[in-house]
């Protein structure tokens, strides 16, 4: 029978060896509280003031492993976990989409415990965290605003439970974009001929290189001319359309309920979660006439409660393998600088043209008006009404300087 394991928070026997002139090095492997065996090393000067630094790490390290309590001599990546837990926790019982806590253990695994895992709590200090984020900013805007946000929610949670005494990513550099991006749309010309090279294409996708058909397994090409209608008839997310049922389309009304959005969970897999994305309301949103057919005709082609825009097997379609199938299409039909995000831009550019306030862009997208402002509408002139107004502030002579 094999020897039993060193139980979790205790160590194996402390083994020290010589580096160099006066450089001693003691290690030991550690249980720690996920049952991982973990090997611990410390240096000192001498044999026993190695020996004795490393016994203060292990002592350190065995009260973090049975003890749920985080104090300032914690390791930071010991609270990144506990705060990735409570976030992810908080997320499910809310019903919210999962897709922030995994964007953020991402951030935590691959940027922050690299960098800042090993410290204690009372060693992060603001230029620590500043010289991360810049880090991140040299990848990107977009990286580096995540990055802090996953940071500076952390040191609120430490802050919290009494490890740290304040947030030290408040104290970090502001970051600024180089510049606000253009806001990309479709014209309505665009929109015509890739709508109708999105038609042939499905045609082209029926069969395989050898002229075998692909039966059900093509009819995602076959769907995408409707799909491009419905994204652009509301507006919504991907995730959000390929959510709806055919209960929830009206095409009497007509109207389509926006009341869950299809999400993929690691571990446990594609989920229908209530309400919209961004938010813990539904929307029910009325449609153009022009794509009321389509409606209609999903909706009888629909199973009882089942999805409108199936995957080939008539269940819920996996938004990621969507938005892939997305990619391909557009790049082949010539519209490589098309994502399935510039169909929610082009509805906000075209409800902008039609001077609708920011407010009520904002609900047909599911933003807040600050993101609306921000990614969705084009910079145009603010003051047509007082330019023409102006006009006769002064007159000139015809020919005159």
């Amino acid at each position: 029978m094999g020897r039993p394991p060193t139980p979790v928070g205790t160590w194996g026997e402390i083994h020290t060896k010589q580096i160099s002139a006066g450089v001693w090095e003691a290690h030991a492997r550690f249980r720690m509280a996920d049952g991982r065996s973990k090997q611990v090393r410390k240096r000192g000067a001498t044999k026993t003031k190695a020996t004795n630094n490393l016994k203060t790490q292990l002592t350190a390290l065995a009260s973090e492993a049975t003890s749920g309590e985080i104090t300032p001599d914690t390791r930071f990546g010991v609270i990144c976990d506990k705060c990735m837990d409570e976030l992810e926790r908080s997320y499910k019982l809310a019903g919210k989409s999962p897709s922030t806590p995994r964007l953020y253990r991402g951030y935590v695994k691959n940027w922050i415990k690299p960098a800042l895992g090993e410290l204690q709590a009372r060693e992060v200090r603001a230029w620590g965290c500043n010289q991360l984020i810049q880090k991140g900013r040299d990848k990107s805007f977009d990286t580096a605003r995540s990055l802090r946000a996953a940071l500076s929610l952390i040191c609120s949670y430490a802050v919290r439970y009494g490890a740290m005494d304040a947030n030290p990513v408040k104290s970090t550099e502001r970051l600024e974009r180089d510049g606000k991006k253009e806001v990309k749309a479709l014209t309505l010309e665009q929109r015509m001929d890739l709508r109708a090279k999105l038609v042939e294409l499905g045609r082209k996708k029926r069969t395989d290189a050898k002229g075998r058909s692909l039966g059900r397994r093509a009819q995602v090409w076959a769907d995408l001319p409707d799909f491009m209608d419905g994204m652009l008839a509301t507006g919504v997310r991907v995730g959000e359309l390929l959510a709806l049922d055919d209960t929830e389309v009206d095409p009497t009304a007509p109207t389509v309920l926006i009341g869950h959005h299809l999400v993929r969970e690691t571990g446990v897999g594609l989920l229908r979660l209530p309400y919209r994305k961004s938010n813990g309301t539904g929307l029910l949103l009325m449609v153009p006439q022009w794509s009321v057919p389509m409606w209609r005709r999903r909706k009888l082609a629909a199973r009882p409660g089942g999805p409108i825009f199936p995957a080939w097997n008539d269940e819920w379609a996996d938004p990621s393998n969507v938005i892939h199938r997305i990619r391909e299409a557009l790049d082949e039909c010539g519209y490589g600088w098309v994502t399935s995000h510039v169909w929610r831009k082009t509805v906000a550019t075209v409800l902008d043209e039609a001077d609708l306030p920011t407010t009520a862009i904002a609900d047909q997208l599911g933003n807040t008006p600050r993101v609306v402002e921000e990614h969705y509408r084009r910079k145009r002139a603010a003051n047509q009404a007082t330019a023409a107004a102006l006009e006769g502030i002064i007159q000139h002579e015809e020919g005159g300087d």
